[in-house]
C-alpha cells in the first residue's frame, strides 16, 4: 500500500503531497525548489514541461508520475491475472466486432462520440451486457441514472439473466473527479472489472463552471484522462469514453472538450444517424482516430430491441 501525506493547498483544499522519505535528499530538494511536491501536479503538467522545469530525464519523470498515481489512487490489492488466459471484449454486435475488433484491447481508451440520441449509450450498455458473468463492468454516469431496464433487456437478448455491472452516478465535477481518482481504483482492486464506461466525459464540465476558470478546467480534464489511462494499463481493462458533440463555427459537429481531451485517448469512433434512410434506427459508426484501422472506415447498423446490430 502506498503511504501518503495530506496537506492544504493555497486554495484551502486538501491535497496529497510527497514526503522526504519518497526520494533522495537532492531529488526532494529539487521538487521543493520548483514547487512540485503536490502529487496532483505530476498528473496534470505535460511531461515535456516537467523535463524543462526540473532537468530530470523522461524515465525519472515517469517514475515520479507513477508514484504520484499510486498516492492519489492507492491500490489496496492487486488482482492476480493468469497471463495464459486472454479476454476478448465485444461491441455486442457481430458487424462492429468484425470491423473494429482491434480497437478493443486492454490498457486502451476508446472514445465514442456523437450528438444526443445518436446511440452512444446504447453501444455502451450492450458492451456491458456482453461481459461474461465471471467478470464485471463499471459504469460511471454523469448524465443521470442509466436505464437498468434497457440493460436487462439486452442481457436477456444475449441469453443472460443479469449483467454484473457496478453503477455510479456523478452530478458534479467534484464528485466525478473523486469517483475516478479515488473510488474507481478501489473497485478495480477488489473486483474482476474488465470494462469501464464513462457516460459522458463532457457533461460535468459543460453543466457548470469549474472553480479556477479555464486553466483549472483543463487541468482536471488532463488529470482524469491520465488516471483512466493509468488504471487501464495497471488493471488490464478497456475504458470506453462517451463524449458529446459540440458545434464549431467552421468545422461543424466536433467532439466536446477539444484538443485537451483528444490527446488523452487512443482511438475514436463517431456514431451518427443516417439521414433519409428507409430503415428506422439506422446508424453509421466511423473511424476518426486509430492506429489499426484506416481513417474514414465506417459500418452501418440498425438499433433494434436486441441492440445495435
Amino acid at each position: 500500500m502506498s503511504s501518503f501525506k495530506v496537506s492544504k493547498g493555497r486554495d484551502g483544499r486538501q491535497v496529497i503531497v510527497f514526503s522526504k522519505e519518497d526520494f533522495s535528499h537532492s531529488t526532494y530538494k529539487l521538487l521543493v525548489q520548483h514547487n512540485l511536491t503536490i502529487c496532483e501536479k505530476w498528473l496534470v503538467i505535460p511531461e515535456q514541461d516537467l523535463i524543462e522545469q526540473t532537468g530530470l530525464t523522461l524515465t525519472a519523470i515517469r517514475q515520479i508520475q507513477k508514484l504520484a498515481s499510486d498516492k492519489v489512487c492507492p491500490i489496496i490489492k492487486a488482482i492476480k491475472v493468469d497471463p495464459a488466459k486472454t479476454f476478448d471484449w465485444s461491441f455486442g454486435s457481430r458487424r462492429l466486432d468484425s470491423s473494429f475488433q482491434c480497437l478493443l484491447r486492454e490498457g486502451k481508451v476508446l472514445e465514442i462520440w456523437g450528438s444526443s440520441g445518436s446511440g452512444k449509450t446504447q453501444v455502451a450498455l450492450q458492451m456491458c451486457a456482453s461481459i461474461p458473468p465471471n467478470f464485471c463492468s463499471a459504469y460511471i454516469s454523469t448524465e443521470g441514472d442509466i436505464s437498468t431496464s434497457r440493460l436487462f433487456d439486452l442481457c436477456i437478448a444475449r441469453g443472460m439473466t443479469t449483467a454484473n455491472c457496478d453503477v455510479q452516478t456523478c452530478n458534479t465535477v467534484e464528485s466525478f473527479t473523486d469517483c475516478v481518482l479515488r473510488q474507481l481504483p478501489l473497485l478495480l482492486a477488489q473486483k474482476p472489472v474488465k470494462l469501464i464506461v464513462i457516460d459522458s466525459i463532457a457533461a460535468p464540465f459543460r453543466a457548470g463552471e469549474v472553480e479556477g476558470g479555464g486553466v483549472r478546467r483543463a487541468q482536471k480534464i488532463r488529470s482524469i484522462g491520465q488516471q483512466l489511462k493509468y488504471l487501464a494499463s495497471e488493471f488490464k481493462v478497456l475504458v470506453i469514453i462517451l463524449n458529446q458533440a459540440t458545434d464549431h463555427p467552421l468545422k461543424g459537429k466536433q467532439p466536446a472538450l477539444g484538443m485537451t481531451w483528444s490527446y488523452l485517448i487512443n482511438s475514436r469512433l463517431r456514431i451518427e444517424k443516417i439521414e433519409n434512410s428507409t430503415l428506422i434506427g439506422a446508424r453509421r459508426i466511423s473511424i476518426e482516430k486509430s492506429a489499426c484501422i484506416k481513417m474514414g472506415t465506417y459500418v452501418d447498423c440498425v438499433i433494434q430491441k436486441e441492440g445495435l446490430l
